[in-house]
């Protein structure tokens, strides 16, 4: 047996135009926990408006769910944190030993925050990953085996330049 080459399959991959190869609807999945009823009017907003630009899978549904979780609960603590400074006049507090420090909700908020920041851009809910998206839902993936010398060849024919066999080739130097 010659193993040297690989052993073709018959019947190749089947119709392209089959249902695995069309295009996935958008669809609004269900979130993966509970939500209280400010985190689920998030929901409502943000799936809806995936859903309308074509960027939500039903699988989509766990990630959404800590995103809303955790913008309610960041917005809770920035709220908790205005109100302190409301009252206070700041948001740093004494503690029994006499030291100021910032509230503990301004730690809660600061992770919070940064927690968001890592998780909005996957869900393309940021201009930047937006953008880049779209970008590249634009542009058409690159087939594996094409073959850059002969994608070369083509563009230049389409400019009108050929290759002339057995033509001389002017170096410059005459």
């Amino acid at each position: 047996m010659d193993t040297r080459y690989p052993r073709v399959i018959e019947g190749g991959l089947g119709d392209i135009d089959s249902a695995a190869a069309k295009t996935v609807e958008a669809e609004s999945p269900e979130p993966a926990a509970k939500l209280s009823a400010k985190e689920r009017k998030l929901w409502d907003y943000v799936t809806q408006a995936m859903v309308d630009y074509g960027l939500i899978h039903r699988t989509d549904g766990m990630l959404l769910t800590i995103i809303c979780k955790t913008f309610c609960d960041w917005v809770a603590q920035e709220e908790f944190l205005q109100k302190l400074v409301r009252e206070n006049g700041s948001y740093y507090v004494k503690t029994p030993n006499g030291y100021e420090q910032p509230h503990q909700a301004y730690y809660v908020a600061r992770d919070k925050k940064r927690e968001l920041l890592k998780w909005l851009p996957e869900a393309a809910l940021t201009i930047p990953s937006f953008h880049k998206l779209k970008a590249e839902q634009l542009q058409p993936q690159g087939d594996l085996f094409d073959d850059p010398i002969e994608q070369f060849r083509a563009r230049k024919a389409k400019l009108g330049m050929r290759v002339i066999p057995g033509g001389v080739i002017d170096d410059g130097e005459t």
